[in-house]
């Protein structure tokens, strides 16, 4: 991993004109603004933003860990029955709670960066830069101007497609309505969109959760899909339910699609069924890689049933990357897992 000395601070507002101008704007010190809380101390200092790449695709196998079913299973069902109870009934009423996760976040969040070949990308879209992001989890474990910081900074990277994976809230509906600002401050010249996750159930308020993310600008794909034009091209983007909680449809979602199809799914063990429906790159999230880590030992809790903690993997003829997220759940705190949000260039072969 690379770390990015910061050049002098930019202007809210300022924009690059280039790729490589807008990294340099994403590593400048981000503006400080009141969105809904107390705006951080402007004199303070913010660490070097590092620059991950990631790894060349793991090869996925289609084999489950047994024990550990992700909807069924006993000790998956008790872990979200307390993460729910807690992120509901206790954690918005901790005085002060919002502070250690903010500033972890305006410490440690990563950028990891990815080239991704795609056979039959139209060559309008050779080049095609998408910023991923997943699992905010806006709530009581981040102050809304922090995570308004994060989002400007990460929007001075200037991507042509925004893309969020699902668990935009933590557990109420007005966490949305809380960061408003924040989620309208996504834009991207060919638009932003989202699907469901887990934790945009836990509100019990999913459609009024989409209809705020609508309300901000964002195209909510649930079980269906869009195309993306340019240059006189269209790419298939389709968005599916969440696998937990949700009714995933994946012939529903790929309906009126034609390759190659980019897939958006909070749960990344739809892969081996999206491979089957000849998907050619999928994007997840929920995992958080474990989000509490002992460096070098694997994933202490995981989410994904095949070992699809974080990063690239290959099946077949579909590849599928994994964010660690923005946000936390569970415990304020991360460690030995940064924060990241993902941003990938599509090449055309």
């Amino acid at each position: 991993m690379q770390r990015i000395d910061l050049p002098p601070p930019t202007k809210l507002g300022e924009r690059a004109s280039s790729g490589a101008n807008a990294r340099a704007a994403f590593d400048a010190e981000p503006p400080i603004v009141d969105s809904g809380a107390k705006a951080p101390d402007a004199t303070r200092s913010i660490a070097p933003t590092p620059i991950d790449h990631l790894e060349d695709p793991h090869t996925a196998v289609e084999r489950r860990r047994p024990l550990f079913h992700p909807a069924r299973g006993w000790f998956r069902r008790t872990e979200r029955a307390v993460s729910h109870y807690l992120a509901r009934n206790l954690y918005p009423w901790i005085p002060g709670l919002s502070r250690p996760y903010s500033r972890q976040l305006r410490r440690d969040l990563v950028l990891s960066e990815a080239t991704i070949d795609l056979a039959g990308l139209p060559h309008a879209f050779d080049g095609l830069r998408v910023l991923l992001v997943t699992d905010i989890h806006a709530g009581p474990f981040l102050k809304p101007s922090v995570l308004y910081e994060a989002v400007e900074r990460l929007g001075r990277l200037e991507p042509d497609l925004i893309l969020l994976g699902g668990d935009q809230a933590s557990a109420r509906s007005i966490e949305i309505e809380q960061n408003v600002e924040t989620f309208r401050s996504f834009t991207a010249p060919l638009g932003v969109f989202a699907v469901l996750g887990n934790h945009d159930y836990y509100t019990h308020e999913a459609d009024r959760v989409i209809s705020l993310l609508e309300d901000c600008g964002i195209g909510v794909l649930h079980n269906s899909s869009t195309r993306i034009e340019r240059g006189g091209e269209t790419l298939s983007l389709a968005g599916v339910d969440d696998m937990l909680l949700g009714h995933p449809d994946l012939d529903r979602a790929l309906e009126n699609t034609e390759p190659p199809v980019v897939l958006l799914s909070h749960h990344p063990d739809l892969l081996f069924e999206a491979a089957r429906h000849g998907v050619a790159l999928m994007l997840s999230g929920h995992t958080h890689a474990g989000q509490i880590r002992i460096p070098g030992l694997p994933v202490l809790v995981r989410q994904s049933r095949y070992r699809l903690d974080e990063g690239r993997f290959r099946y077949d003829d579909t590849e599928l990357v994994v964010s660690r997220g923005l946000g936390a759940v569970g415990v304020p705190y991360r460690m030995a897992c940064p924060p990241e949000a993902v941003l990938l260039t599509l090449k055309t072969v």
